[in-house]
């Protein structure tokens, strides 16, 4: 068994939406970041690749090669994905928390969860994404940004 844990943060700037979870969240701001900003998505992908040693989203997928800028994350869970089961794993279970005061997270979990479950091809049984609040403490609770935070378990796949 391998378990790994992931966690991201993105600051808030101009716009009027926001992307979690692969889902396109309608807001009053946008997310500062090269790729589309998704936290839960890049948590989740340092979780799957924490848990076998393979480094970070970072080294798979830096910031600063052009081919990744504005990228729908889906790309990347998809291609850590493949990566994991290349490396004998697979997903046992996954555990999401996104953190941040507003937008409000709950209207979108169960899409959320269809999004993650699809891309890591395993059943919704096995994603779970929730969210909360800091109680106007920190960053998050000022409103500057969203957070989130991911832990995977993994196991040898069975060969048969």
């Amino acid at each position: 068994m391998r378990v790994g844990h992931g966690f991201d943060v993105h600051r808030f700037t101009a716009g009027d939406y926001v992307v979690i979870g692969g889902v396109k969240i309608p807001f009053v701001k946008g997310i500062e970041a090269h790729s589309d900003g998704d936290v839960v998505i890049h948590a989740l992908c340092d979780a799957l690749l924490g848990a076998c040693a393979l480094g970070d989203i970072g080294k798979h997928f830096p910031d600063s090669d052009p081919q990744f800028k504005s990228r729908d994350s889906r790309f990347f869970l998809k291609s850590v994905a493949k990566l994991i089961y290349d490396n004998g794993y697979e997903l046992i279970n996954l555990d999401c928390t996104v953190v941040c005061e507003k937008p409000k997270i709950s209207p979108y979990i169960s899409v959320m969860r269809e999004n993650l479950a699809s891309d890591l091809n395993v059943s919704l049984e096995q994603v779970s994404v929730k969210a909360t609040t800091t109680e106007l403490l920190g960053f998050t609770g000022r409103g500057e940004g969203v957070a989130a935070f991911a832990v995977v378990s993994l196991a040898p796949m069975n060969e048969e």
